[in-house]
């Protein structure tokens, strides 16, 4: 996937390429078209024109567009591109020497110094009325008399190129998303699949019928509990997770389960402290995005011959939920971060959010930790 998104990048930036090569050589495929001798003051001329429109341009492209026009702040965009445009063509003292008939509102200063009485100019002398014509040169037709002004034409065209930046690049975007999402639909699929064979696996069932087992002697109803929670975890794993995104409330009571039974496996020597929101939100989240980070601190944080813990936290704020993880550590952390399913959960995340999620994952003082921190999608 980061292959072919490369590749889009390249193909976007080779277009803007192309566009403005066109632009910089049109000045000189003018002057061939027309049958005139390139007169490269003309050309710099031309391009002094245009060098405003690719600053713009690349304001635009590069700061703009991805940190204010995607990330869906438009108003700011506007009001930043119309300063953008305001202030380069305050600072362009090339488009305010200009009036609609293409001429200068006065010479250059070093022309007008230093010329010489025009009885003492050089060259051949002719009477006034024979003086032979000047060849005037020809300004841009936008500058053609009763033309629009410069300023109307700096500000049409600024339009233009930032149309069409915006195009090209939310073009990119939508290929990119569409992409994403096939991938995203394939990797769900996929996930689900690993879930099965790798987090939820053979070994923890049978773990806690045997547990349920032994519980059926000592205490029946505490069992019969144990086998109705048992069923919930599996109706939500095979029926629930599924679907594309779950209410928030589902998925804290598969956590809340899936602890409840894992407790039945430890003795007191296993701290086990669970903090979840007492009121939860109305929100949906993608399935099984917490899990595997639990099952990696039951099955790498615990020992039968020391005291070891796990914390779990979860906090719903206005615009994220956030998520920690903390067990004991004995030396086997970088085991813990090689597991499948962490693995998985990375890929899944990236395809979900793409750079729009936090995951930190620390080990130091005996102490494993993972904090995972997810948006609010509407």
């Amino acid at each position: 996937m980061e292959k072919q998104e490369r590749r889009q990048k390249l193909l976007e930036n080779l277009i803007y390429l192309i566009i403005w090569v066109v632009i910089l050589v049109s000045p000189l495929l003018e002057h061939k078209y027309n049958g005139e001798t390139i007169n490269w003051n003309d050309i710099f001329r031309a391009w002094k024109m245009i060098a405003p429109f690719f600053i713009l341009f690349l304001i635009n492209n590069y700061v703009l567009i991805p940190f204010l026009l995607i990330r869906k702040k438009s108003w700011l965009y506007l009001l930043f591109s119309l300063l953008t445009v305001c202030l380069i063509f305050a600072l362009n003292p090339f488009v305010k020497l200009k009036r609609p008939g293409g001429m200068e509102k006065h010479p250059p200063r070093e022309f007008m110094m230093n010329r010489p009485p025009k009885e003492e100019m050089p060259g051949p002398k002719f009477p006034m009325e024979k003086e032979p014509p000047r060849q005037a040169m020809r300004p841009p037709m936008w500058q053609m008399p009763g033309m629009i002004s410069p300023m109307v034409n700096f500000i049409l065209t600024a339009i233009l190129v930032l149309g069409l930046n915006v195009a090209i690049k939310l073009l990119f975007k939508s290929i990119r998303d569409e992409h994403r999402m096939k991938e995203l639909e394939k990797h769900t699929l996929q996930t689900e699949l690993e879930y099965l064979k790798h987090q939820i696996n053979p070994h923890f069932f049978m773990n806690t019928l045997n547990n349920i087992h032994a519980l059926i002697d000592l205490d029946t109803e505490k069992a019969k509990e144990t086998v109705l929670e048992l069923s919930k975890m599996m109706r939500y794993v095979l029926y629930d997770a599924t679907q594309p995104t779950l209410p928030l409330a589902k998925e804290i009571a598969f956590l809340d389960n899936y602890i409840g039974l894992m407790k039945l496996r430890y003795t007191d020597q296993v701290e086990i402290g669970v903090s979840l929101p007492e009121e939860i939100p109305n929100i949906q989240i993608p399935p099984l995005l917490f899990i595997s980070f639990l099952e990696n601190a039951f099955k790498h944080g615990i020992s039968y011959r020391r005291k070891s813990f796990i914390h779990l936290s979860m906090e719903v704020k206005e615009n994220e939920i956030e998520c920690l993880v903390i067990n004991s550590s004995f030396n086997n952390a970088t085991e813990q971060h090689k597991g499948i399913g962490l693995e998985n959960v990375k890929k899944r995340l990236r395809l979900l959010y793409d750079n729009d999620y936090t995951l930190d994952i620390q080990s130091e003082n005996n102490e494993y930790r993972v904090l995972l921190i997810i948006p609010i999608q509407s």
